[in-house]
């Protein structure tokens, strides 16, 4: 019976190994070693790419707060109320995590960095192993790769060596391969590159994706995009957005198909500046002004009707038109909104639908509603037909008269230019993948008794039509060594 040790009385680490005997343990890396291997795993850039797209996801099913709106801390909260009712006790939580305003939040940002700093990371270790396989391949091949190699072939011919290579870069030259020759002894060994630049296409897709964030990144930072601007014919509104820009509708006229479809609507307008006047034009869908960065697309058009504020002493706190920008929930009204901070009222203007009829509310006529900041109960309520003035809350109201306004999408986008560019790159970097794919053949040349002899091989796995082009290669290649041999 073998003796056995207790281990019992032995003193062990606090690792559990007996004291004095080293354990072999993973040596820890300097921070920024660490976290240039993180960045360039494919892990982490799949996990980045997976949280960008649950983001992008949670931006595009919830509703995204406008532009003009997340500037407004007022603003904001009466838009926050706006949707509360849909998300309930989530609103908070929501709002809290950013999700209302997805494509602006910390989240996403921090994610895009984190995505450029992985492509470009893996672009700069990639580099130099794509470059050495371009420009310095290995070129001498042992025989065990010649016989084991997936496709290979030999060609046998009466032609000396020197014959016999000059036929062989000749038929590669005409395919398009770039020949490289290394002499090692009685051997000459050629390495054959066809599109040795193509493994660079993913270089240049990989920058493209940085070039487009860096675009996206700089519009979501300096630039802005308000679809809900809307000017009445013959007013005149500020942009807004740090701009010193104002807009006026001079005039606007629509055509429509037989069947009530819109065929056409454009807008005139006059675009001011410290105000004067620094450029006019008529825009259309296709057709938007342009002025120092700043667009403005022809997008929509509807009425308003133009209302006229006054206290008790005829000062007068509004008179402009109220787009009836927004829809009641059966569709039957448009309503317009608008303010009178210094009495803290918010008032709503309220038509039949175009078509509808409504007997409350008659031809030429419109009704007010007017709140308490804060109160979801109104203080008033009142059918106003046009010229008719009515007090509401110590405040006449005068429904002036109806008027057309011009819907527009106004946007400064300075990052445009780059994603145009990153797109034109990204269709350069996939074309040299996928249409010009990296293809290297190896050949040797050896002098026989008779003459000499070809070996050919190549490693080209999931490529299918490797194996034709290979296969019509070395026909060309025989009867070009052949013709070499017989003259």
């Amino acid at each position: 019976m073998s003796p056995t040790v207790s281990t019992a009385s032995r003193p062990t680490s606090s690792a559990g190994a007996p004291s004095g005997v080293r354990l072999p343990g993973r040596r820890s890396l300097p921070p920024h070693t660490w976290i240039y291997r993180q960045l360039t795993s494919m892990r982490a850039a799949l996990l980045l790419l997976g949280a960008l797209a649950l983001l992008t996801l949670a931006g595009t099913l919830l509703a995204q707060a406008p532009a003009e709106v997340r500037g407004d801390p007022g603003a904001y909260a009466e838009w926050l109320d706006s949707v509360r009712p849909r998300y309930g006790g989530w609103t908070g939580v929501l709002d809290t995590l950013g999700l209302f305003s997805v494509f602006s939040s910390i989240w996403f940002k921090g994610l895009l960095v984190l995505l450029s700093a992985s492509l470009i990371s893996c672009s700069v270790r990639n580099v130099p192993r794509l470059w050495r396989r371009a420009t310095r391949p290995r070129m001498v091949m042992t025989g065990a790769f010649f016989e084991r190699a997936p496709h290979r072939a030999g060609i046998a011919s009466e032609a000396d060596a020197k014959a016999s290579l000059e036929a062989i870069r000749s038929t590669f030259r005409s395919h398009l391969f770039h020949t490289s020759i290394r002499r090692d002894g009685d051997d000459v060994h050629v390495c054959a590159d066809r599109f040795r630049w193509g493994p660079f296409g993913r270089i240049v897709a990989h920058l493209s994706f940085v070039v487009i964030l860096i675009g996206a990144a700089l519009t979501a930072t300096s630039g802005f995009r308000d679809e809900g601007f809307a000017v009445p014919v013959g007013e005149q509104m500020k942009v807004g957005h740090g701009t010193d820009l104002e807009v006026r509708a001079t005039s606007f006229s629509d055509t429509y198909y037989l069947n009530g479809a819109p065929r056409d609507y454009t807008s005139n307008l006059v675009l001011y500046r410290d105000g004067k006047p620094v450029k006019s034009q008529e825009v259309r869908v296709n057709h938007p002004m342009r002025y120092e960065g700043v667009s403005f697309y022809q997008s929509f058009f509807g009425p308003s009707v133009v209302v006229r504020a006054q206290d008790t002493d005829g000062r007068v706190l509004f008179d402009r038109g109220v787009p009836m920008l927004y829809g009641s929930k059966d569709e039957t009204h448009v309503i317009g909104r608008f303010s009178l901070p210094k009495k803290g009222l918010t008032v709503f203007a309220v038509a039949p639908q175009s078509g509808e009829i409504d007997r409350r509310i008659g031809p030429g006529q419109t009704q007010l509603e007017v709140y308490r900041s804060g109160s979801d109960a109104p203080v008033g309520v009142r059918v106003l037909s046009q010229g008719e003035p009515a007090a509401i809350a110590g405040v006449d109201f005068t429904f002036v008269r109806e008027r057309q306004y011009a819907g527009l999408i106004v946007a400064r986008d300075p990052g445009w230019t780059l994603v145009w560019i990153g797109s034109v790159l990204l269709v350069i970097g996939i074309c040299m993948v996928f249409l010009f794919p990296h293809r290297r053949i190896r050949a040797v040349v050896r002098r026989t008794g008779g003459g000499s002899e070809v070996g050919l091989a190549a490693i080209r796995r999931r490529d299918a039509a490797f194996a034709t082009q290979f296969e019509d290669l070395v026909k060309d290649m025989r009867r070009a060594v052949q013709r070499a041999g017989a003259s």
